[in-house]
């Protein structure tokens, strides 16, 4: 784990607290322990979904031209749109 230099400040509503208390107290684990855990997961869902976006387009087949050709092809596309 990095050294933990940075301060940050949150307001929650007093129930959210509350659970966020029960479920340090239930893990053993202080409450800012297990907010920077659910930060890490969120950010490594993050991360996770991209991934696989990126992924997914590498699956496309689509013809590839030499980026002149391709982009006037996207630039008529877009102008034709524009006057319908």
């Amino acid at each position: 784990m990095d050294a933990l230099t940075e301060r940050f400040e949150v307001q929650l509503p007093g129930h959210t607290l509350q659970l966020l208390r029960s479920e340090a107290e239930r893990r053993g684990v202080p409450v800012a322990e297990l907010i920077r855990e659910a930060i890490d997961l969120l950010l490594a869902q993050d991360r996770q979904v991209r991934v696989h976006a990126a992924e997914a387009l590498f699956q496309v087949e689509a013809p590839v031209r030499d980026w002149p050709e391709m982009k006037r092809e996207i630039e008529d596309a877009r102008l034709q749109a524009g006057s319908l």
